[in-house]
């Protein structure tokens, strides 16, 4: 039978004293355990009385999402940032090798030229105790006048032609990495953009890249000259007097632990503060751009405040920064000015002792004014160092993401005959389009039709959710397929997939009986078109937009696309036909306007698969039918899948695929899918609305 709970914490303790009677530990060691064994007691007894406050669901997601705030804002490897930017600099080595002999020679030189103020004042000395007359002494003070102006003179040429070869070097080199920037963007998978804002990814080439420049520019020869100075000036203070130098040790040593000191926590909020004005770029690209939906919907103060949070948290982290590096002036005028009132009270006791005269006295006093100014500049420089390479280091975590994977080798050529009757490959605009499929043998060439089998595939965008799920279509040359079906059914997907624009988890989409996988993204999309629901234009003539299918088409191709897209008449009433400025996102035309381009673009590109997502969706009905029928003529012999919510737009496809939740519900003709009564039947009639 158990104890009673009295009767087991009797026991206890009847234990625990036995215990303590067995201890071999002193009466003094005893009475501090069982101090401490009570203290303990006590701290359990208050723990436990204080009631636990339970943690809430928006208290737990903030505080994860603190934390993941904070692992993001840990600094990173910063040698690693350091040799990458170096890797930049060094392809101008021979111009920065002359920089900083440049530079050397400018500061060596106004250095000793300072120096020509001790043989003024020994001249003013000398003549004062009469030991020259004041004829003699003039003469020296305008000698060494006119030698300070010349060294002084040399010094200020240098400082002119190292300033204009590091502009060139940094303007250069900044060019250099927003090129490769750029470069490498364009090789970016669209998953990359689709998990980033724009302003996010442009301040990658704005303040990021500008910081490197300014470190490059300003910086470089900042650190080079204020070294050079800082070691001759205490050289020079050593040589004058080393007691008085020994005396501002102490000095130096504090100024250093406090640069280290002040940078050490600078760091972390640079980086901060480089996160947060991505942030406010990001919102405010995104919100400039909507403006139109911001005010249709009045949503002006919440965007103002959503804005004046981010902004606030810049400020914030700016001033937060920029106060603890602001500490490093002040602080360290503090100790030169203490320590100059110590040298000057130590070198009055040493002139007075005739250890010194009065002109070393003052030459030294100078140096000793100035000593500190290089090291303040190494510690500026240092902290805006560390700023850059945080710049440095956002450019390269772009640099530093995997470009999309293209293990594809089967690529798009051209044949002729030549006047044997033998097929060839040509370099021309002329001749049949085929699939150059490599072999042991050497090569088989596959004529390009547009025959698309999209076989049993299954596709998640996140893992575990399948967005697609054992999806099987054909559609052969010169045959129109239609998708329709709810928002998010997966039709969208389905072209996403054709076009590699997302890799397939399971199954296989073959063209014209090639794994698409094994064709080489760029000629898979050559042979190609697509008209998209979301227009976009880009900054430049219509004809130079609509010629964007095709870049070496002639004016008479692309008045000819446009008639087809049914866009020829509105042109011409333009201000300057078809050379009139479309202005970016074509703020300047109606939003059908630019998708009767956009329409225009894919017809002059003269692909056999033509892939239309919704791309009469912004345009009125008549419009449409006009739009349709120009459709015709570039959809002969060619493969055509059509998404669209406006069921009128897919009567005549021979293939009409009825999709929800990722699965084909319904396949067939018009007439098929109607006298079968299902889904589509409710769709076309009415009976059910499509979401």
């Amino acid at each position: 039978m158990s104890k009673a709970p009295l009767e087991e914490e009797k026991d206890l303790k009847l234990d625990n004293e036995q215990a303590d009677s067995e201890s071999p530990l002193s009466p003094k060691e005893q009475k501090k355990a069982e101090r401490k064994k009570r203290r303990e007691e006590k701290s359990k007894t208050r723990k436990s009385k204080k009631p636990k406050k339970e943690e809430t669901e928006e208290e737990r997601k903030e505080r994860e999402k603190e934390e993941e705030k904070r692992k993001r804002n840990k600094p990173k490897d910063i040698k690693e940032a350091t040799k990458r930017l170096l890797k930049y600099f060094a392809r101008y080595k021979a111009l920065l090798v002359i920089v900083a002999i440049l530079v050397v020679a400018t500061t060596v030189i106004s250095v000793l030229t300072s120096l020509a103020m001790m043989p003024i004042y020994e001249a003013l000395e000398n003549a004062l105790k009469s030991q020259i007359s004041g004829s003699e002494a003039m003469q020296q003070i305008i000698r060494w006048l006119l030698i300070m102006a010349g060294g002084y003179t040399l010094s200020a040429l240098c400082n002119l032609i190292y300033t204009r070869i590091m502009l060139h070097v940094s303007s250069r080199t900044m060019a250099n990495m927003r090129r490769d920037l750029f470069n490498h963007l364009q090789g970016l998978p669209l998953q990359y953009f689709d998990k980033r804002r724009t302003g996010e990814i442009m301040s990658r080439f704005t303040s990021d890249v500008n910081r490197v420049s300014s470190l490059l520019s300003e910086y470089f020869p900042t650190l080079i000259s204020s070294t050079i100075q800082a070691v001759m000036t205490i050289t020079i203070m050593i040589i004058f007097s080393w007691k008085l130098t020994l005396t501002i040790t102490v000095a130096i040593i504090l100024m250093f632990a406090v640069v280290f000191f002040i940078t050490s926590k600078c760091s972390p909020l640079f980086k901060q503060q480089q996160k947060a004005i991505a942030e406010v770029n990001g919102f405010s690209e995104e919100y400039i751009r909507g403006i139109k939906v911001v005010k249709l919907f009045c949503h002006e103060e919440k965007t103002k405040a959503a804005f004046n949070e981010l902004n606030e948290n810049y400020r914030k982290v700016g001033v937060k920064a920029n106060i603890i590096s602001g500490f490093m002036s002040p602080m360290m005028s503090m100790i030169m000015r203490v320590n100059y009132a110590i040298v000057v009270l130590l070198g009055a006791v040493l002139v007075i002792n005739g250890e010194m005269t009065i002109a070393t006295l003052i030459t030294y006093l100078d140096k000793a004014k100035s000593y500190a100014s290089p090291i303040a500049s190494l510690a500026s420089c240092y902290s805006s160092l560390v700023s850059a390479l945080a710049g440095a280091e956002r450019v390269f975590e772009v640099l530093d993401t995997p470009n999309e994977t293209d293990e594809g080798k089967v690529t798009l050529v051209r044949l002729v005959r030549n006047a044997l009757g033998e097929t060839e490959e040509t370099d021309g605009e002329q001749g049949e389009f085929a699939w150059k499929v490599p072999t042991e043998q050497g090569a088989e060439y596959v004529p390009l039709k547009g025959n698309i089998e999209v076989k049993d595939v299954t596709f998640s965008y996140v893992e575990g959710t399948d967005v697609l799920k054992h999806i099987n279509v054909s559609a052969k040359s010169g045959q129109k397929v239609a998708f329709v079906g709810s928002t998010g059914a997966g039709k969208t997907t389905i072209t996403n997939l054709i076009n590699r624009f997302y890799e397939i988890d399971r199954g296989e989409i073959t063209y014209d009986g090639i794994p698409i996988q094994d064709i080489k993204k760029a000629d898979l999309r050559h042979s190609m078109a697509m008209v998209l629901q979301d227009t976009k234009l880009f900054a430049g003539t219509i004809a130079d937009n609509i010629r964007y299918g095709k870049l070496d088409a002639t004016d008479e191709e692309v008045i000819a696309a446009a008639k087809i897209a049914n866009a020829h008449s509105f042109i011409e009433k333009m201000p300057d036909g078809y050379q009139t400025e479309i202005r970016a996102d074509a703020v300047n035309i109606s939003t059908g306007q630019a998708q009767l381009i956009n329409i225009a673009r894919a017809a002059i590109a003269g692909a056999p698969l033509l892939i239309l997502d919704e791309a009469t969706s912004s345009v009125d009905t008549r419009t449409e039918r006009h739009i349709e029928l120009g459709m015709d003529k570039i959809m002969e012999d060619r493969t055509v899948f059509v998404i669209a919510h406006r069921l009128s737009t897919v009567r005549n496809s021979q293939d009409i695929v009825v999709l929800e939740n990722g699965e084909i519900i319904e396949e067939g003709d018009h007439q098929t899918l109607i006298d079968k009564g299902g889904k589509y039947y409710q769709l076309y009639t009415g009976t059910f609305e499509m979401t």
